[in-house]
């Protein structure tokens, strides 16, 4: 009985729920929280679901559900997305419900950037979410029962309805840059990083007019680097070049990033070489989709992008020993020699000025096409900083012209950041890019998982929900088509 104070003692370091969000302290901790699910996210899952089920890559590995879209809701990657998707998401929602609780505020601008941030980045997940997934459930206060993660699908025009409403709030709270300093450092989004997201979620809606009008603002915002490695090479990180970037950094595995061993070769020390670059010069060979609509056909001469992005490092063609050395082509955008192998400390930069450039000369085309008007600009911006001519009228005589050429330049400027799919789908071609690629390995797109986008009317291709969350959720409903 003596002993009862030292068997039994007070736990020390546990903070009571009613008091863990009452310090500026300990909300800025709750924000950084909401980040960390982008670092495994963007380190390969987003890439597998994204790059590798579009025309630029293809893989040669057993992992080829996406490239050749078997993907099944058991799949591994499925259930890893939604549930980091939805683990940012909680988080948010945990910060977004407890601001009024911090006592010490340093002051509004700290206050209005927690809350900003916190809804920039549930509207970030929410986009990529409604994007994978089409409807899913719609969560936007803290979880504190099971009940309360329990939801049905909601529908796209209400998730949509959140994801502007959130970062319409987050232009209004978050700063044009930070300070410096404990819960102000340069990296976190700002207001030009959620009017360019925003820029991209009405692009996703065919909103052509608000597009423009978002955009119109940030032209004078960033800047294009001269050398287009520096956007991913680590020398030139949070720079006006970029409005967001996934920070990595540190020297674990939790802080850093694997894609320089994954896109490296075999006959590099660790090399996955899980993710190739189309080309059609490969004739469909390698086990997956490897030929049409080859990405390395797409590259004009001159264009300075093209020894960043791809290169076949003078090795041995492993998937066709018949060819010469250095016929096959590897992702060398983020290929890191500086640091230990499988730890690169290099930022992923997820929404860049260049992207805000095709942003806006889109919209533009979309409202009207105007020969060697803004949109020309825009676009002739992107290639003069890529070492190529500048197009005009006669080159681009049309609205369609304009929009087939601002694709490919759109395909080659963003490669391998996970923007291709999505674009594909947004415009409704999807099938039939992939069904090309199809074409050399006798399969065919599974037509049956393509739905009609309720917003714009256009073809659509949904992965599966999770097998699990119909177990951990009876009121999720039904399947999407075709699983």
């Amino acid at each position: 009985m003596s002993c009862e104070s030292i068997l039994e003692p007070a736990p020390e370091g546990l903070v009571p729920m009613a008091d863990l969000f009452t310090t500026e302290s300990n909300i800025i901790t709750a924000v950084n929280g909401v980040y960390q699910p982008l670092n495994p996210l963007y380190q390969n899952v987003m890439f597998q679901l994204t790059d590798l089920a579009s025309d630029d890559g293809w893989t040669w590995r057993k992992e080829t559900e996406p490239d050749i879209f078997n993907v099944d809701p058991t799949l591994g990657y499925i259930e890893t997305t939604w549930s980091l998707h939805y683990t940012g998401i909680t988080r948010a929602n945990t910060v977004l419900d407890n601001i009024s609780r911090v006592e010490d505020f340093s002051g509004p601008v700290m206050e209005n950037a927690v809350e900003g941030q916190a809804k920039f980045m549930r509207a970030l997940y929410y986009f990529n979410l409604v994007r994978l997934f089409g409807e899913v459930p719609l969560i936007i206060n803290e979880i504190q029962t099971r009940e309360d993660a329990e939801l049905p699908r909601e529908s796209l025009s209400t998730l949509y309805t959140q994801i502007k409403s959130d970062l319409n709030d987050a232009i209004s709270l978050l700063p044009e840059n930070y300070s410096g300093g404990i819960g102000m450092e340069n990296g976190r989004p700002t207001v030009h990083s959620a009017r360019a997201l925003l820029s991209a979620v009405h692009l996703e809606l065919e909103e052509w007019n608000e597009a423009s009008q978002v955009t119109n603002s940030l032209i004078e915002a960033g800047t294009l680097l001269e050398n287009y490695a520096d956007n991913f090479n680590g020398s030139q990180e949070n720079s006006e070049a970029s409005f967001f970037e996934v920070q990595y950094g540190g020297v674990i595995g939790q802080t850093t990033t694997s894609k320089s061993v994954a896109f490296a070769p075999p006959d590099f020390l660790s090399g996955l070489a899980f993710l190739l670059p189309t080309d059609d010069n490969l004739n469909g060979e390698g086990g997956g989709l490897s030929s049409g609509n080859g990405i390395m056909q797409l590259f004009e001469v001159g264009d300075m992008r093209r020894d960043v992005i791809v290169d076949d490092y003078g090795l041995a063609n492993f998937i066709d020993p018949s060819m010469p050395d250095g016929s096959l082509n590897y992702i060398n955008k983020y290929y890191n020699t500086e640091d230990p192998r499988s730890l690169s400390t290099w930022n992923f930069p997820l929404i860049r000025y260049a992207e805000v450039l095709l942003n806006r000369a889109e919209a533009l085309n979309e409202i009207g096409y105007q020969s060697d008007g803004e949109a020309f600009e825009l676009l002739n911006e992107i290639r003069i900083n890529a070492g190529l001519p500048a197009l005009s009228g006669d080159d681009l005589p049309n609205q369609a012209a304009f929009r087939d050429r601002l694709r490919d330049e759109r395909r080659i400027e963003l490669a391998f950041e996970t923007k291709r799919y999505f674009d594909l789908n947004r415009y409704g071609i999807l099938r039939d890019v992939i069904q090309n690629q199809m074409e050399f390995t006798g399969l065919n797109f599974p037509q049956q998982r393509l739905v009609d986008h309720p917003i714009t009317g256009k073809e659509y291709f949904l992965y599966p929900l999770p097998s699990i969350e119909f177990v951990n959720n009876a009121q999720l409903g039904e399947q999407n088509p075709g699983y």
